[in-house]
């Protein structure tokens, strides 16, 4: 999130009316400066636009020029100096159970489908490489959202049509959830790695924890990471990655951190030290749900406060790693502080107020928030 601007001491008493006054006290003694004359109606719009000039667009030109406030494609060009840019959008991937008859052969570019409900359209899922089905008329075949953005992360069984029908094909499906569809990093994600970067400048060595983390977080897709050094012995590393939606990343997104840091196809662009031995994985989520009473400040809905909730849990789940737990404390001070939360009662985690416990492979994930307003 941006940090609060504070208007410089050159900028301050800059408003029309100040300007004008200082500019009437200018002009000689002997001419009319009484409210209405000539002198002081002419010289009224220069006072305008300056006080436009000192109070909008100099303080706007300020905060382009640093991360801490700078938005859209000025942040980009912060970025390409701190040498990071804003991750784009990923697609979605499922793998799909075909059933029919034995040796058919489905090609690489057939499309897949989800039926339209609900007044929500079709999403289309693009096979990745032709599949033949066994002796048993089964097989299954990884296919690609043809939407990027995390829409096309579609639930199991979702997928159930073809968009032209094969011969020989009879039933379609995904038995598990479509995965590692993401938006565009924002402008606040991308702030926090500039400035982690920053920081990192000038104590930064090849290969330390930091390093690794901030590798793993540049590749599109990629929410945050865990970094867990000589976990299988010595110039081991493994890496824990969770996709921008904080679910486990997918084998695509896993398979490009790892390339990214070791390039095994191009050496000269190796990230990691020499010997390196690295493992790029999934974190087994521990799924976390809520419960609360909540009195709702005037102005705020229940759901906008389960919004805001879910993002502050978000935001604090990328230290729980360093903590080994999900502190009940910590919960209780995120809900206070969550926006339209003027009071609350009866907040438990998992049905109870006990700390829930994660181990180095493990990450939080908020599976429900139930919260009822107060009577």
């Amino acid at each position: 999130m941006a940090s609060d601007f504070i208007v410089p001491e050159f900028l301050e008493d800059c408003d029309a009316d100040t300007i004008h006054a200082r500019m009437m006290d200018e002009l000689p003694n002997d001419i009319d400066k009484t409210e209405g004359g000539f002198p002081w109606d002419f010289t009224r719009p220069t006072a305008l636009i300056a006080a436009e000039l000192l109070q909008f667009y100099i303080p706007e030109a300020i905060k382009l020029m640093f991360p801490q406030w700078s938005s859209g494609s000025f942040l980009d060009y912060l970025a390409a100096g701190s040498q990071t840019k804003r991750k784009a959008s990923t697609y979605a991937e499922a793998v799909l159970t075909l059933t029919g008859e034995p040796g058919t052969i489905v090609p690489g570019g057939t499309v897949f489908a989800t039926e339209a409900k609900n007044d929500q359209p079709s999403i289309e899922f693009a096979a990745v490489e032709s599949c033949i089905l066994n002796e048993e008329g089964k097989g299954t075949v990884l296919v690609r959202a043809l939407l990027d953005g995390k829409q096309s992360n579609v639930n199991a069984g979702a997928i159930v049509l073809m968009s032209e029908p094969v011969e020989g094909i009879q039933t379609v499906t995904n038995k598990e959830k479509a995965t590692g569809g993401t938006e565009e990093e924002s402008d606040d994600d991308l702030r926090e790695r500039i400035l982690e970067a920053d920081a990192s400048e000038e104590t930064s060595y090849i290969g330390n924890n930091a390093d690794y983390k901030r590798w793993a977080k540049a590749v599109d897709g990629i929410g945050d990471a865990i970094v867990i050094p000589e976990w299988n012995g010595p110039e081991t590393v493994k890496i824990v990655c969770l996709d921008q939606n904080g679910e486990g990343a997918n084998k695509t997104l896993l398979d490009a951190v790892y390339n990214y840091i070791m390039a095994p196809d191009n050496p000269a662009d190796r990230l990691a030290p020499p010997n390196t031995i690295l493992t790029v994985a999934a974190p087994d989520l521990v799924n976390i749900s809520y419960s609360f009473t909540v009195t709702v400040a005037d102005g705020f809905e229940l759901s906008t406060v389960i919004s805001g909730f879910k993002k502050q849990l978000e935001s604090y789940y990328k230290i729980v790693a360093d903590e080994g737990a999900v502190k009940y404390i910590k919960v209780h001070a995120l809900l206070t502080g969550t926006p339209g939360v003027e009071d609350f009662t009866d907040l438990l985690i998992n049905g109870s107020t006990d700390n829930i416990r994660i181990e180095n492979d493990e990450y939080p994930y908020t599976e429900n928030v139930e919260a009822k307003g107060a009577e």
